[in-house]
């Protein structure tokens, strides 16, 4: 048997999407499994190492030829879009698996009705895989790491001069990729720098290639010196880097799944979207959030004051990450330095 997953289209949904491979794999470990996805969470998948081939998402046309010509027997659709089904349907795959959403019944072999009730996305995909006598695997994301991703890792933190201080490094992601209303304020990541590195912490901002200007914002309005990294790394190069923090704050966003996965803490800030549905799992954890009348909205741009998050307040963010640090202050491990 011959089988495709059609990935996810986002860092953490790529992450959270890891156990249904696992399940998959454990299932039937001698048949063929295929993941097709971006070039971003193509890294994530690979790195899992539960897939034998992962084709990296390109132009329609092409893609929808390559698919055509691995002949598969069986396609499994993770993002529920019309456009996932396409592609499932464009791979011939005589069987095509996936929830009955976005218009798309027609072009699959197997629809299923989403099942009622919103848990965690993290089982999203366990009443697909119990329907074709699949067991899902109940365990939380893990992201095993590659040395060359530690060593880009440990060059980034060489770079910045923060190496020697790894076991009291508190990394920071203000970033949220395309949802501003996701994001805590920039001023507050500073402040919240500058009052850990009172507390004799190193501090520095973690950023995606298309955030840097927003790391430089943030480390501007700082006192104490607060270094960018990460944006010349890819998601497997910069789990590694996260994987060197004592701790990540961080908005929910791909950086907060990446570091849950990889066992760091996470002080993460919600708002206008719902941790009942994406907290990071899978490593200690502490949600700060302040629902108002409006949340969780899920939208791109907030109509209102942006209370949700505004009332998070550095305050409270502190209190947080002294909280997180001292629990995990005894027998904190790292791995060793790449040479």
């Amino acid at each position: 048997m011959k089988r495709l997953v059609v990935g996810t289209n986002w860092i953490g949904d790529a992450v959270m999407s890891l156990p249904f491979l696992r399940a998959i794999r454990a299932a039937h470990p001698g048949d063929s499994l295929s993941v097709f996805a971006p070039a971003g969470p193509a890294s994530i998948y690979r790195a899992s190492g539960s897939a034998d081939e992962v084709l990296v998402r390109s132009f329609f046309l092409r893609d929808a030829a390559r698919l055509a010509s691995e002949r598969f027997d069986e396609a499994w659709l993770l993002p529920n879009s019309f456009r996932a089904a396409l592609y499932a349907r464009a791979s011939r795959a005589p069987r095509r698996i996936g929830y009955a959403t976005d218009g798309r019944t027609a072009l699959l072999t197997d629809p299923m009705s989403v099942p009622e009730g919103a848990g965690h996305q993290l089982r999203d995909y366990d009443a697909l895989l119990s329907a074709h006598g699949i067991p899902p695997d109940p365990d939380p994301p893990r992201l095993p790491l590659p040395e060359k991703a530690r060593q880009q890792a440990d060059r980034a933190l060489r770079a910045a001069g923060l190496m020697h201080a790894v076991d009291r490094l508190v990394l920071l992601s203000p970033g949220s990729a395309q949802d501003p209303t996701k994001r805590w304020r920039a001023g507050r990541f500073a402040a919240l720098g500058d009052l850990l590195a009172q507390r004799r912490y190193t501090c520095a901002i973690v950023s995606g290639p298309n955030e840097a200007a927003l790391g430089v914002a943030v480390s501007s309005a700082a006192k104490a010196p607060l270094p960018v990294l990460g944006s010349d790394l890819d998601p497997v190069g910069l789990a590694a880097l996260l994987e060197r923090g004592r701790l990540l704050v961080s908005n929910d966003s791909g950086p907060m799944h990446l570091a849950a996965a990889v066992g760091t803490p996470v002080v993460a800030f919600f708002g206008p979207t719902d941790p009942g549905r994406t907290a990071p799992t899978g490593a200690p954890a502490a949600v700060l959030d302040r629902y108002v009348f409006c949340s969780p909205c899920f939208r791109s741009k907030c109509p209102y004051g942006h209370e949700c998050m505004k009332e998070i307040t550095v305050e409270m963010a502190l209190a947080a990450c002294e909280a997180m640090l001292g629990r995990s202050a005894v027998g904190v491990r790292r791995p060793p330095a790449s040479s």
